[in-house]
């Protein structure tokens, strides 16, 4: 017979997984989630993201040294395609179900061998698939954040820098001693600089509790971005600026921020207090910090609290599988009589 959903698979804290919800309940309303996860509904929670240039980034796709540049009315913008958002992100989260032994040993970015293996964390909240050849095991899973394009603010002549490049020989020079000349490998690549600023909004269509607070975690942690990121500093601080909550999704989206921005000084603070002016004109509800109420630093707090107690931290991801499993039986996607030794598998301590 199978399980319930109120049954478990994995234990976890009920009493501290409780109190969790309700502090994130004191900012989000809890009818914005679900309880565990199942069916659509017509509820959303639309996130309002700032990500701020901390250091030189590039941005490119099939031209090796530009940057993603489209036109936006008489003005030239640059671009970060969803994907090279969602990519960071996503691997920050398996980085986190690794380190609390939530997901197979076996499971590889991008890579998963079975099924039996999309049963974690990451895979269910950020979308996977199988990528095994063998067609019995072919399978797919929607994401449940969904990521949109990101548009800058500013003209792209004002905010990209191009740098001269060379390819030294092993003495750390450009000289070819088996020609006798020097060599003609300097080349330019296009930088976004530092300081600049990239409005994004990320949708969460039905997310339970933990899942929302998954993406929360995996954004705020991440901090590397676009190519050569592994000789790169730093170079993105993503700061959340406002929760929209609604009943179908409203309709704005990074590319109307950058259309409609009237060309002032571009700060943090005025791009805050614009994108939430646009937010609110299509908005029933909108949760920004102000004078009276702080619910975008109580949510941060919250996320503070756990990054700063590991132990419970682990119990948010405990629960997360448990629903991930259940959520996989219950499509039957995976058979519960394989569970326990899937649960053997795992680094669970």
């Amino acid at each position: 017979m199978r399980k319930t959903s109120d049954e478990k698979f994995v234990e976890y804290d009920e009493k501290f997984i409780e109190e969790v919800r309700q502090k994130l309940y004191d900012v989000i309303p809890k009818k914005y989630f679900q309880e565990k996860f199942g069916k659509r509904t017509p509820n959303y929670i639309k996130l309002l993201l700032v990500r701020e240039t901390t250091g030189y980034l590039i941005i490119r796709s099939t031209e090796p040294d530009e940057v993603i540049s489209t036109e936006i009315g008489d003005k030239e913008v640059v671009v970060i395609p969803s994907r090279k958002l969602k990519a960071r992100e996503k691997l920050t989260g398996l980085l986190f179900c690794r380190k609390f032994g939530v997901v197979h040993p076996d499971l590889e970015y991008n890579f998963l061998k079975a099924r039996l293996h999309l049963a974690n964390p990451n895979s269910i909240v950020f979308g996977d698939s199988v990528t095994v050849e063998r067609r019995e095991e072919a399978i797919g899973l929607p994401a449940r954040v969904l990521y949109e394009w990101s548009y800058s603010l500013r003209p792209k002549n004002e905010i990209i820098d191009e740098l001269t490049h060379n390819q030294l020989s092993e003495e750390g020079t450009m000289w070819d001693k088996e020609t006798g000349r020097f060599r003609e490998t300097l080349f330019e690549v296009q930088y976004v600089k530092p300081g600049v600023y990239f409005p994004q909004f990320i949708t969460f269509p039905d997310i339970t509790p933990e899942g929302f607070l998954h993406v929360l975690i995996s954004i705020i942690k991440t901090t590397r971005y676009g190519a050569q990121s592994n000789v790169m500093d730093a170079n993105i601080r993503n700061h959340i600026i406002a929760i929209a909550l609604d009943q179908f999704e409203p309709a704005i989206s990074s590319y109307v921020l950058s259309r409609e921005w009237n060309g002032d000084e571009v700060t943090l603070d005025s791009i805050k207090q614009y994108t939430v002016e646009k937010l609110k004109e299509c908005s029933k509800v909108v949760k920004v910090d102000n004078d009276t109420e702080k619910p975008i630093t109580k949510l941060m707090q919250l996320i503070n609290e756990l990054l700063n107690n590991e132990s419970k931290l682990k119990e948010i991801y405990k629960k997360l599988l448990n629903d991930s499993i259940a959520y996989l039986i219950e499509c039957q996607v995976i058979k519960e009589n394989n569970i326990n030794n899937y649960l053997g598998e795992l680094n669970i301590s």
